[in-house]
């Protein structure tokens, strides 16, 4: 073949613009606010937690020396004091560890209480830096003014705190300032003047200071002050821009925070992501900010960092009065430690959490116990089943129902509905609260197209409550649906509301709060729930839909949350059919999948290849939940009762093939139902749920011999040669999916022979073949990712059924 000047001109053009579309491409990637820490938090050991005997401490913030040591900066004041001595007695002192998490040795005061003019008063809440060879210490201070004092002053003004008259002065007078050493050492020489006045989106005073040097090689400072024009005590995070690490500073017009009362940010500048983030404490939880140029700020995807408690190393919960000042401290690009202050009694230390790096995908435990469950059901209720139509749900979306005053569920029984599912063998069930037509079976206060409305029960009547409180009673582990994408009543379509101009926005704005607060009402007044399911997504708030995920992780931190365009941690596994293809994966290359416009482009493509089959080499665990309606054979496909749909109930033999297809290929079945306009679930119904438990108790209740282990290797030995026809393979998916190839053979008169083989096992893969007489059978692993952990083997005889 000739190769020619033109085609070498031809090859270099194409791959110099591959070069560049890969290396854009990798920008884009890392500009994006990907950083998962919520379920990253290690519980926390003795080492993890300083104390300073005498003291109070406050405030942390770490940097590591060239010394290999790490060197906390902190706020410390005596306590004999008391704990308002912060304001008139705080000291910054200096340890050292040999780990970023402690523990912790005191060192030496780097910073006095009594400074120069303005900072003569304290040195508080520091913040060490180190920038173009020098290290920087900011910190808080304050001043008397020209009023005489003695010291005998400030410590009554500590021992009474807020109502001293004393108090009125040095709050306002608080302001940020920056001492500078060319040792992480010292000695520190004070800036003679704070580094900035309250202006713009704050006012009164300047404290808690929080920076960091930007791509731009600018230094970003963000400080808190009062909120202008506010007769409430509320505070605004607002961020200074300037070209020296010690000023000038100035203040930019757009708040970082003024959408919530916050406290204490610290922030720093991801050099992998490109972007700033910024962690704060406000009511109830620690939570997380995010920008890609320091000036405009958003909620990260992880807003909600944790709530406000902490998990010691004893299971134990450890639930302070006050937990405030978290500081993340990042090396090499990677969350290491979250510290934090901690108020409980008399006492106020620092507590260091270390960060987790997952080197590959893992469940998180919402996740593990989701798959562990393996079968649920979903209840399927709303105000159509009573008007004794078929439904239609391209109608039902847009078309409100005619009279809401026809649902009356004269005989609803849920302990009915859910012992039908116990006998099945769910372990979950879950209830839509909230369907297309938008009406909510509960009573809430913020959506008035509710059970408060309609004259069953007088009003008064709350069948998620009731329903909770049936799963509560079989041991079922209770899970809420809620419709928010489409409510025909109000006129929401994929999120959006009718209208136009000032008149949708207005409207857009309500539905979404009130969206925001029914999730709120369902996840704090019933108890823990175990999964929440948004049909069709929740979509990304920055497509100006409710901002649901916040809320969910404050409430219930240990409900699966599925999905919006932020998070999902289950996918919809391809179909309605039950089942999913083989292999399926836990593992998926995005954290959300998305939903209609918002989905990512290649999950749609080759009939829903990638959701059915996930990918074994993604980033991240998103298992695959496999659904169908009971009523669902022989061309039906029904998600709510419908008048004369009896023979449209699978089969017994479908319902275990899904079985085999779902729940034996790594999948979470969920399997649906539809309660009649009686309020109970249909006798035929129920009778199928109970034949069908029984069939899979009789066929998987009792192995013939189980074993485990590790490596790619495993045998299992009968005392004698056993009939055997199933083999059931369980990995241990706490630390990941780690085979990728295998195959099980049997020992039969002396000689090995192949049974069946497969690719992806995960947390249960049901295989299937005719009977064999056998000695032993044996696992044997010939590709996999790390060393394989085989958390159960089991062989089975099935007999056939008479």
């Amino acid at each position: 073949m000739k190769y020619s000047f033109s085609n070498y001109l031809i090859n270099t053009n194409f791959f110099l613009i591959l070069i560049f579309l890969i290396a854009l491409n990798s920008n884009a990637q890392e500009n994006t606010d990907n950083l998962r820490l919520y379920d990253n938090f290690k519980p926390l050991s003795s080492d993890n937690i300083f104390k300073t005997e005498g003291y109070y401490n406050w405030g942390t913030s770490i940097i590591k020396g060239k010394d290999g040591k790490y060197h906390l900066f902190y706020s410390r004041w005596k306590k004999e004091y008391g704990f308002y001595g912060w304001l008139t007695h705080s000291e910054v002192a200096h340890a050292t560890s040999k780990s970023s998490s402690g523990p912790w040795k005191f060192k030496e005061t780097a910073l006095s209480n009594q400074g120069g003019k303005w900072d003569v008063i304290t040195a508080h809440n520091p913040k060490i830096k180190y920038f173009e060879g020098k290290y920087y210490l900011y910190y808080i201070s304050t001043n008397l003014g020209d009023k005489d004092y003695s010291e005998a002053d400030l410590i009554e003004t500590a021992k009474i705190g807020y109502s001293h008259t004393n108090w009125k002065i040095l709050r306002p007078n608080q302001r940020t300032g920056v001492a500078v050493s060319n040792s992480i050492n010292g000695p520190w020489k004070r800036i003679e003047q704070p580094l900035i006045e309250p202006s713009g989106p704050i006012t009164t005073l300047t404290v808690n200071p929080a920076i960091d040097k930007g791509k731009d090689n600018k230094y970003y400072l963000v400080v808190k002050g009062d909120k202008p024009n506010e007769k409430r005590f509320i505070r605004n995070q607002a961020v200074a821009i300037s070209e020296s690490p010690i000023g000038p500073f100035k203040i930019q017009d757009k708040p970082v925070i003024d959408y919530i009362d916050t406290e204490d940010m610290s922030v720093w500048f991801d050099e992998t992501r490109n972007r700033f983030y910024g962690v704060f404490h406000t009511h109830g939880f620690i939570g997380m900010v995010t920008s890609d140029d320091g000036v405009n700020w958003k909620k990260s995807n992880e807003y909600v960092l944790m709530r406000k408690e902490v998990t010691l190393k004893d299971g134990t919960k450890l639930i302070p009065d006050r937990l405030e000042r978290p500081f993340i401290y990042h090396e090499n690009g990677k969350p290491k430690v979250l510290s934090l202050a901690v108020k409980k009694g008399d006492e106020s230390y620092s507590i260091f959490i270390p960060i987790k790096e997952h080197k590959y995908p893992v469940p998180n435990q919402r996740q593990l116990a989701w798959q562990e469950a393996e079968l649920g059901v979903v209840y399927h209720y709303d105000l159509h089943v009573f008007d004794g139509k078929k439904y239609g749900q391209g109608g039902n979306r847009i078309d409100p129902v005619d009279d809401y005053q026809i649902f009356n569920p004269t005989k609803l029984d849920t302990d009915q509905w859910v012992k039908a599912a116990k006998d099945a063998g769910a372990k979950f069930a879950i209830l839509t609260a909230t369907h297309e037509t938008g009406f909510a079976l509960y009573q809430s206060n913020v959506n008035p197209y509710s059970l408060k409305a309609v004259k069953w029960r007088e009003g008064k009547g709350d069948i998620v409550g009731d329903f909770v409180a049936s799963c509560r009673k079989y041991g079922i582990k209770p899970g809420i649906y809620l419709g928010i994408r489409w409510n025909s009543f109000m006129g929401v379509h994929d999120f959006k509301v009718n209208g136009e101009g000032a008149f949708k926005e207005n409207r857009q704005k309500w539905y979404n709060k009130m969206v925001e607060g029914m999730v709120r009402e369902i996840c704090t007044n019933y108890g823990e729930l175990f999964e929440i399911w948004f049909d069709g997504g929740a979509d990304h708030p920055d497509n100006g839909a409710p901002d649901v995920l916040p809320i969910v992780r404050k409430y219930q931190p240990n409900c699966l949350f599925y999905h919006n365009g932020q998070l999902a941690e289950a996918r919809w596994g391809g179909s309605e059919s039950g089942t999913v293809s083989y292999p399926s994966w836990a593992t998926f290359p995005y954290n959300s999948t998305g939903a209609g416009e918002t989905a990512q482009k290649n999950i749609y493509k080759d009939n829903y290849k990638l959701l059915k089959q996930g990918d074994p080499n993604g980033k991240f665990w998103v298992p695959a939940m496999s659904d169908a309606p009971l009523r669902g054979y022989n061309g039906r496909h029904e998600w709510f009762w419908e008048p004369g749909d009896e023979a449209h109930i699978f089969p017994l033999e479908n319902l275990m093939e899904m079985y085999y297809k779902s729940i034996g290929r790594n999948s979470t079945l969920i399997m649906g139902l539809t309660p009649d306009p009686d309020g109970l679930m249909p006798e035929p119904d129920v009778k199928r749920l109970k034949e069908w438990g029984d069939e899979i108790k009789r066929r998987f209740s009792k192995s013939i011999a189980s074993t485990s282990g590790n490596g790619d290797r495993l045998t299992l030995k009968f005392d004698k040669p056993t009939s055997i026809n199933h083999v059931i393979i369980q990995e241990n998916i706490q630390n990941g999916e780690r085979v990728r190839r295998y195959q099980i053979e049997g020992l039969i008169r002396g000689k090995w022979k192949v049974l069946c083989s497969g690719e992806s096992i995960g947390n249960k893969r049901i295989e299937q073949f005719e009977t064999v007489n056998v000695s032993r059978i044996r696992l044997k692993i010939s590709k996999s990712e790390r060393e394989p952990q085989i958390k159960k083997m089991s062989a089975y005889y099935v007999k056939p059924k008479p």
